[in-house]
């Protein structure tokens, strides 16, 4: 933190003599070092320190929103504690790992680990000035910052809002947070109060508290914030050093181009740098800031050259107080184009880490065709021989969906066989693209060249494998990671019990299940879905409960697929009153499979009860609802108040709503939702659509109206689903000649479905064929159909 950057680097090759690059550094006063050394240098003597903020305020109090404006405003790095430790347990750390197992059992996190983690980002940031959001929560919290920190905070805001409004904006919010509700939210009010005053009163007494009333709009409380940040204006203009070992979010802070002429440095619109006056601070901040070092003869004309300052005054040297603020996508883009400019001059690029970064970055950002620009700047021997630069485009490639590409860089690469990482990006682009053949062919591969897989190596081949299905190939792989050591591993455990369930074996899916030493979430849930796949709705519930009663608490996700597939009323009914007493009846795909559960088990008032109480809802809970109603024409208000809420309907919505209106007999609503369909929403009918409308026409006894549908409407041949409704239509008004067609077409179609045959002998049955009916019945012996 608050380091100065030492000297320049060749991150550029050029031809100017290094000893000519050593004089115009001297002669600048200032050395430049690209940013990917390897030594964190110590604060100089003197160094400032940093500026910090605490916010504090209670849940709903709109603390959130003022910080994004605070560090919108005055250029303030915006730490979290509670980002930063579900962070750490993302990245399975072994202190995430620790954060995780304390959460599970409802014990708090050691405030020592919160603070060291604070630490760690205040001493990596490219920043002086930061922001705590939520910190310190207790006064535990408090002496532990200061004890391991070393530091005060400089300005503590406290956004003091009355509990009701605090309630109704949480209940308001709907940001899927499962403790979003009534019950619950006055219990951490309660608790916020009795931990937080302490800490409120501690740097009330110390003079740095600044009350906020954050009742009112955002502006006008963001009103009463900005005077509390006037007094400390010189002390946030101070510069902000660049630590060259800081972790690089996207890209270098700076690049350095050479030219005959002239060198510039471009920097990250992210980074704020001092100004040569004061009068320069009057300037209009830019996004990139280019200081340009003329070359000038040296006066013995040996040939070297020294570097000077334009002399254009008060142009500030560095860029102003307050970059204009970019997205991390708008900021690479400008990166890469000023690479792209250089390339044309004629300017090599050679360091592996910038091209390294600039892949990580978009990775990260899933910018695919950002990509590709960095890849034609890269040189053939750097993707040929730089294993980090080549399996990272491997990867990025991959991962967005171009397994074909990242295969052509890997075949280039000369050290592949020296690390396992391209091999999973490769082994995960190809199953997650569905390739599963081609995954495992790599999988083969890999074995035959002698490369050591690891444990991200056998999830990946894992997946492919029950992508095709081979429970022998699984059994082999099962053999290959006990023999690699994984045979405990928990990460991979999880895969192999998906890998089992989905290959068929539900069986072994649960031995290995059973073995797995210490449960996370996800192997509970691997094991609920395998049950719930294979429709042992039993054996899944009662893996629901062992879950619960293991203190691992089941997820939306979890929650919402054994709802969805519920078919006792008494099961639907117990696990809604669970999901009531966590609070989460309001999560959207929980409430979306409580109206299919009740409309499923015929409890239309229940499922309408849910879907009226939901404080959002999206097309899954308009489809829902609408298909509850299915045989009730109030299902076409549904749709109505679907459409004045500005929702736009998808394909599923006008399945449901035509089948109401085939199933209700609405034949003039039903002809004008079918072309609403095309001409207001641009959906293409497709075959069940088709279906509805001959359902439709057909349940309405008009005959040659379905017929007329699907030899002269559809655009493309029929199939079972049309032909089969058109054939019950004909059964239902006794039409035996149209239904002669219908059902010649599904002997084609479907030649072993009985029902078919069973449905034409009863029409011939109505119209007193009986030489027919017998004809028909002879053909369903002749086919094996009937004995």
């Amino acid at each position: 933190m608050w380091r100065r950057v030492a000297s320049l680097s060749p991150m550029i090759s050029s031809s100017s003599p290094s000893r000519s690059l050593a004089r115009n550094q001297a002669a600048f006063g200032l050395n430049i070092r690209e940013s990917f050394a390897t030594e964190i240098s110590k604060p100089e003597e003197g160094a400032k320190s940093p500026f910090i903020t605490f916010v504090l305020g209670g849940p709903g109090s709109g603390k959130g929103t003022q910080c994004e404006k605070i560090v919108e405003t005055f250029g303030l790095t915006h730490l979290s504690a509670g980002d930063l430790l579900r962070r750490e347990i993302a990245m399975h750390t072994k202190n995430g790992d620790m954060i995780l197992n304390l959460i599970k059992d409802g014990k708090i996190v050691p405030s020592e680990v919160t603070v060291k983690l604070l630490q760690k980002e205040l001493e990596s940031s490219n920043s002086s000035k930061f922001l705590i959001d939520g910190f310190p929560r207790t006064e535990e919290n408090r002496v532990a910052f200061e004890r391991i920190v070393g530091a005060d905070p400089d300005v503590v805001l406290f956004f003091d809002c009355p509990e009701e409004e605090m309630v109704k904006r949480v209940l308001n919010r709907n940001q899927g947070r499962v403790d979003d509700n009534i019950t619950t939210m006055k219990k951490r009010l309660k608790i916020f109060e009795a931990l937080n005053r302490p800490v409120i009163d501690y740097y009330k007494n110390k003079g740095k508290l600044y009350t906020i009333n954050a009742v009112g709009t955002v502006d006008d409380i963001f009103k009463q914030v900005l005077p509390i940040f006037t007094p400390f204006e010189e002390q946030l203009k101070q510069s902000r050093h660049v630590n060259p070992k800081s972790p690089l979010l996207c890209f270098p802070p700076f690049i350095i181009l050479r030219t005959e002429k002239m060198v510039s440095i471009v920097y990250r619109p992210s980074f704020c740098y001092p100004t040569i006056s004061s009068s320069s601070m009057k300037k209009k901040p830019r996004h990139y800031e280019q200081l340009k070092l003329k070359q000038i003869q040296d006066n013995n004309n040996n040939g070297f050259t020294s570097l000077s300052l334009s002399k254009s005054s008060p142009t500030p040297v560095l860029v102003g107080k307050q970059p204009i603020q970019r997205t991390k996508l708008e900021a690479l883009d400008s990166v890469i184009t000023e690479l792209e400019t250089s390339a044309r001059k004629g300017i090599t690029i050679t360091e592996p880490e910038i091209f390294a970064s600039l892949l990580e970055t978009c990775y990260t950002l899933r910018a695919i065709h950002h990509g590709a620009r960095v890849h034609r700047l890269i040189p053939a021997y750097l993707l040929r021989d730089n294993l980090g630069v080549s399996s990272k485009l491997v990867r990025l490639y991959a991962s967005c969906g171009y397994a074909e590409v990242a295969h052509e860089v890997f075949d280039e690469m000369s050290k592949r066989k020296s690390s396992a990482f391209s091999w999973n990006s490769l082994i995960s682009g190809y199953a997650e693209s569905g390739q599963h053949e081609d995954a495992m062919a790599i999988y083969f591969q890999m074995a035959e060249d002698g490369v050591k897989p690891d444990r991200f190596t056998f999830p990946r081949v894992l997946k492919a494998c029950g992508g095709i299905g081979s429970i022998q190939i699984g059994e082999a792989i099962h053999r290959d990671l006990v023999k690699e050591g994984f045979g405990y591993d928990v990460y991979v455990l999880n895969a192999l019990v998906d890998m089992y369930a989905k290959c068929g074996d539900i069986v072994k899916a649960r031995n290995v299940f059973d073995m797995i030493p210490h449960k996370d979430y996800v192997s509970w849930n691997s094991m609920l879905t395998s049950y719930l796949h294979h429709g042992l709705l039993h054996e899944a519930v009662h893996i629901f409960r062992l879950m619960v009663r293991d203190g691992v608490e089941p997820d939306k996700v979890a929650i919402s697929s054994v709802l969805a597939r519920v078919l006792s009323l008494k099961h639907g009914r117990q696990l809604h009153g669970w999901v009531i007493r966590r609070g989460m009846e309001c999560e959207l795909s929980v409430a979306n499979a409580l109206i299919v559960l009740y409309s499923k088990t015929g409890q239309l008032s229940q499922a309408c009860f849910v879907f009226d109480h939901m404080l959002e809802r999206d097309i899954v809970s308009w489809n829902a609802i609408i298909s509850a109603h299915s045989k009730d024409s109030n299902g076409l208000k549904y749709f109505e108040e679907m459409q004045r809420a500005n929702v736009r309907p998808d394909v599923i919505t006008f399945v449901s709503v035509l089948s109401l209106c085939a199933n209700t007999g609405m034949v003039e609503d039903g002809e004008r939702i079918f072309s609403l369909m095309s001409k207001e929403y641009g959906i293409n009918p497709k075959m069940e659509h088709y279906a509805c409308m001959v359902n439709l026409y057909g349940r309405a006894g008009m005959m040659q109206e379905a017929y007329s549908m699907i030899v002269r409407e559809m655009g493309f041949e029929a199939g079972p689903t049309v032909w089969g409704a058109l054939l019950y239509a004909c059964y239902l008004h006794g039409n035996a000649d149209i239904g002669e067609v219908a059902a010649q077409r599904l002997f084609e179609l479907e030649p072993d479905n009985e029902h078919n045959f069973e449905l034409l002998m009863r029409i011939y049955s109505k119209a007193r064929r009986i030489q027919d009916v017998e004809r028909v019945r002879q053909m369903m012996v002749d086919r094996g159909l009937e004995t």
